[in-house]
């Protein structure tokens, strides 16, 4: 019998680092859903990183350890609204240098969870007021951040094909045309994670 082989690249490393209880959740369903034989899928998520700084300095640590691939989840409100922005863009660009791709979500992950039910381009200026978009009718009524919560929720698994059909367009559309615009302006890199890992892996 033929060996089955779902994967069309193999022993490639990946690493995620985040500091958010939503992206570590949400990235093990990912892991616990497809189960990619080849791929290892580190949430890895310290509860207590502390700062962007934090993620940025444990990604390329894992990327000078030697993995393929190491992307770095950034949620971008406190950066904006602690008025960091200059020298988040130093740092950022020093990650880059040590080969990290750098995912930025504004203003947070759960962006990424809102672009699964609809389009948007609000300039959000906290995370709960997309918690509050995510709770409209069509979405997702009752959702919260609680481990609990998300755990049972399985939201990868549960909201996959939204994925495939709506995150992902919805996200790349909020990258045409950005110079200019607000620095509160959404976003959700999280999509060029997914664009590479479809491409590469039959899941």
């Amino acid at each position: 019998m033929a060996r089955h082989t779902r994967n069309k690249r193999t022993n490639k490393t990946v690493a995620l680092v985040g500091d958010g209880q939503t992206e570590r959740i949400y990235f093990a369903n990912v892991r616990d859903t497809d189960r990619p034989s080849n791929l290892d899928i580190f949430p890895d998520y310290p509860r207590k990183i502390g700062s962007y700084k934090g993620v940025l300095e444990r990604a390329v640590t894992l990327k000078n350890t030697g993995y393929d691939h190491v992307y770095a989840l950034i949620d971008m409100d406190k950066i904006i609204n602690e008025n960091r922005m200059a020298e988040y863009h130093a740092n950022k660009q020093s990650a880059e240098q040590s080969g990290v791709t750098i995912l930025e979500n504004n203003p947070c992950f759960e962006t990424w969870i809102l672009l699964h039910f609809s389009s948007t381009g609000k300039l959000f200026t906290s995370c709960d007021n997309v918690i509050a978009e995510i709770r409209k009718p069509g979405a997702i009524a009752n959702y919260e951040k609680g481990e609990r919560y998300l755990t049972g929720l399985k939201p990868y698994e549960r909201y996959k094909k939204l994925l495939k059909e709506n995150a992902i367009p919805n996200a790349k559309k909020l990258e045409v045309q950005r110079d200019g615009r607000s620095d509160r302006y959404p976003r959700a890199e999280t999509f060029r994670f997914f664009e590479w890992y479809f491409e590469h892996y039959n899941v």
